[in-house]
């Protein structure tokens, strides 16, 4: 199958961030990786919004309510040719650290590597790239295999698949009542699909969901040189 796809940047965990994240349900980590691709290709998930008090949009955090709790993760793009993921915890019950305005509400539970994004991030400014100070690892290439997620390779197709669908709806100027009649479903679930809902939706169903979109989809398949074992699947566009 063939989507030509952006060029993407490295992702780099800091500290106990990927640690954290793996925690969450398997849909959450769905979302956040689908969060997380698009900003490592120049995009924007819907849910990514600039982190009060760090001026501008240089740190975004993505917030995915699922089953009455709330996720969290947050990323920067302040240092180029990177995408640097700062820190990520659930929301508790009782309340829980506002890190920008340095005010608590409630008793929040531990949550293991929570800490300052602020603090974190003027490390990783100070030094321009991490350095061996800060605690970090270099994604995989594959964010949903990082994140433990169930077959990381379909889960990272799928991601490809659902980006391009949303590039060809807003290009369109549609909007998703519009997108939802053309792809024969109801509204609630375009707005899933854009918001990395991916357990949702099979590969076939976005392929069906390209074509209903007006795009050609080709598929084309190449014996692997020199390397046994399973084969991949990768989506790339003309």
């Amino acid at each position: 199958m063939t989507v030509m796809v952006p060029p993407v940047k490295p992702l780099i965990w800091i500290g106990s961030s990927r640690e954290d994240l793996k925690t969450f349900p398997e849909e959450v980590r769905l979302g956040m990786g689908y969060a997380l691709y698009l900003a490592q290709t120049g995009g924007k998930h819907p849910d990514a919004k600039p982190l009060k008090g760090f001026g501008g949009a240089g740190v975004l955090e993505v917030v995915d309510d699922f089953k009455g709790n709330a996720y969290r993760a947050m990323y920067t793009l302040k240092l180029e040719g990177a995408v640097y993921v700062l820190h990520a915890f659930q929301k508790v019950e009782e309340g829980y650290s506002d890190f920008a305005s340095g005010h608590r509400t409630g008793e929040a539970s531990p949550q293991p590597g929570r800490g300052d994004p602020r603090g974190t991030l003027w490390k990783v400014e100070r030094r321009s790239t991490v350095s061996r100070k800060i605690r970090h690892a270099a994604s995989s290439g594959n964010v949903f295999k990082d994140l433990g997620v169930s077959a990381p390779e379909e889960a990272q197709a799928k991601a490809e698949l659902t980006a391009r669908i949303a590039e060809i709806i807003t290009t369109a100027g549609l909007t998703q009542a519009a997108a939802a009649r053309i792809l024969g479903v109801d509204q609630p679930k375009v707005s899933a699909l854009l918001r990395g809902r991916l357990s949702g939706f099979s590969t076939d169903r976005l392929l069906k969901f390209v074509i209903a979109l007006g795009r050609d989809v080709q598929i084309v398949i190449r014996a692997r040189s020199k390397v046994k074992g399973r084969g991949h699947l990768r989506v790339v566009s003309a």
